[in-house]
């Protein structure tokens, strides 16, 4: 009996040995089809690194010398502020997908373009960029100081009714009344050019009204004179900032992006910067590559 069973455990032991051979085989042809329909096969090649004209996919987190992260190619740290605090211009995105590069190209700063080379696949990094290297400095033109208290005018031209009308969803129409993009206050149509479209509107914001500038920061208005600056008129608006306020606050109007910098009570300013939050930084990355494809011989 004993010696039947023994036979027995044999015969499996050859079956199932035979059946791994096949299963390899059938995984190999498989594996060996998908690498001949494939359009770009990723290498595994032991010891493949990082070279000037591979492409690569990587994963990285883009973040300031005090740790605040300005950009991500990673969902989870995007959505982890407590580990991963965010600086004022940082963004979400959707989809999170590694980032795809030719190494060399200058489609990245070249901080960045420089510290991937060598690296291997799975290997993570952090570099370390200053900013000749990476966005450069910043432009002073792009800096301006402008008083805590600001007039604007009661009267003013505005875009041709197409534009009006997509800004607005509603057609330019004498005495039609709309909330200023800008400055949160009501204003109307007063009236529409007949031949280039153009738009005179009427700002129309009441005396001890907080508005929100810009959606930025509140701001009360002390006074309006319809019929102040031979008749334009002139609103006065005290902006309401504070010391604390400086390198808190960002912000979007016509003239694109900014951050609030500095704001002085004593002397009554403000000090609004224009420039990218990464210009004139130094700056960390933490870099993982996902995969490289070699450049062609």
């Amino acid at each position: 009996m004993a010696k039947t069973n023994e036979s027995i455990w044999k015969r499996w032991d050859v079956m199932a040995l035979l059946f791994i051979v096949v299963v390899v085989l059938v995984a190999a042809g498989g594996y060996a089809a998908y690498g001949a329909i494939s359009p770009v096969q990723e290498s595994t090649e032991p010891g493949l690194t990082v070279q000037v004209g591979d492409q690569i996919n990587v994963n990285y987190i883009g973040m300031f010398e005090n740790g605040m992260v300005f950009d991500t190619s990673i969902q989870s740290v995007a959505e982890n502020d407590t580990l991963y605090p965010k600086s004022l211009s940082f963004s979400a995105k959707s989809p999170y997908n590694p980032l795809n590069f030719t190494v060399g190209e200058g489609q990245m700063i070249a901080g960045f373009d420089q510290g991937v080379v060598g690296m291997g696949i799975n290997q993570t990094k952090v570099i370390t960029i200053l900013p000749e290297d990476a966005y450069g400095y910043s432009n002073d033109e792009l800096i301006l100081t402008k008083n805590l208290i600001e007039a604007y005018p009661v009267f003013e031209w505005t875009s041709n009714s197409t534009t009006f009308q997509d800004i607005y969803h509603v057609p330019a129409i004498s005495g039609t009344t709309v909330e200023n993009k800008e400055y949160g206050w009501n204003m109307t149509v007063y009236s529409v050019d007949s031949i280039s479209g153009d738009i005179l509107m009427k700002n129309e914001p009441m005396v001890g009204e907080v508005i929100q500038i810009y959606d930025a920061w509140d701001s009360i208005v002390i006074s309006v004179d319809s019929s102040a600056n031979q008749g334009i008129g002139e609103i006065i608006v005290k902006h309401l900032l504070y010391s604390e306020d400086g390198g808190n606050i960002a912000g979007f109007d016509s003239n694109g992006p900014f951050l609030i910098t500095d704001v002085d009570p004593t002397a009554g300013t403000v000090t609004i910067d224009y420039n990218r939050e990464v210009v004139g930084k130094t700056l960390v990355f933490k870099i993982t590559i996902v995969s490289i494809v070699p450049v062609l011989p």
